[in-house]
């Protein structure tokens, strides 16, 4: 009696080599556009932090304004990131500029993908954790899966489900890998943003606010790049789907 072969398994190693090798070829311009995009409400926001304004009012409208525009900016950059990832993962050039402009076209819908699963997992989050985590690996590649399949929001996050079903360990190692990557950069920013700092009035502003920029459009270039290449791993290992199939689909 024949048995099935055996099922191909997500290789977390291959989903690091080509998300950093994305990275190595295309540093330069997903650094400016994190820096822009994620940097520069960081920047906004710890600079209001460690130099406040003694009108209490504007103290208030002007963090909140800032997370908002942040949030836009953020989804917007993801989109971008992925989008250009999976056409350098195809062999094709990353053509950040159409990509900006896939993601705009999108941007309505990745925002409110963005918010239900920033509200999923914070509810995941507050019960023990571990839901928050899990319900984090299966819509990991929620966001790709909308700027390539084009499924709306929920079609997307049951998409991601679907792919990420029977892998979430692995990815779970993966989103562990990330946090690390993230909590040292992270680290090593606010060593900098400390240096020649006053302990009584603190740090400055506006070192502190770059320290946080750097942070922030590193570490959000870093995932969104990695979690691309995660999508393409996921459609090639359980659909056997070509990365260079992919990023012709909607180019």
């Amino acid at each position: 009696m024949a048995t099935a072969a055996p099922e191909a398994k997500v290789d977390i190693g291959r989903v690091l080599s080509r998300g950093f090798a994305t990275l190595g070829a295309n540093f330069l311009p997903f650094l400016a556009l994190s820096l822009v995009l994620a940097g520069l409400p960081a920047f906004a926001l710890d600079y209001w932090r460690w130099g406040t304004s003694a009108d209490p009012r504007l103290d208030w409208t002007w963090p909140v304004g800032v997370l908002l525009a942040s949030l836009v900016a953020d989804t917007l950059l993801t989109g971008v990131l992925v989008r250009s990832t999976i056409l350098h993962l195809g062999g094709r050039d990353s053509a950040s500029g159409a990509s900006a402009l896939l993601a705009l076209r999108l941007l309505p819908a990745l925002v409110g993908l963005s918010l239900l699963l920033a509200i999923a997992v914070g509810i995941g989050l507050v019960f023990l954790i571990v839901p928050g985590v899990m319900i984090y690996c299966a819509t990991s590649v929620a966001v790709p899966v909308l700027m390539e399949e084009r499924c709306g929001v929920f079609g997307s996050i049951e998409r991601s489900r679907a792919l990420t079903r029977g892998s979430r360990w692995p990815i779970f190692a993966l989103v562990v890998l990330l946090w690390i990557i993230g909590a040292v950069i992270q680290g090593v920013c606010v060593r900098f943003s400390m240096l020649g700092a006053d302990e009584a009035a603190g740090p400055d502003p506006a070192v502190a606010g770059i320290a946080d920029a750097l942070s922030a459009g590193l570490s959000t270039m870093i995932v969104a790049v990695v979690l691309a290449a995660l999508y393409v791993e996921l459609r090639e290992v359980k659909e056997g789907a070509s990365v260079n199939a992919l990023a012709d689909v909607f180019a």
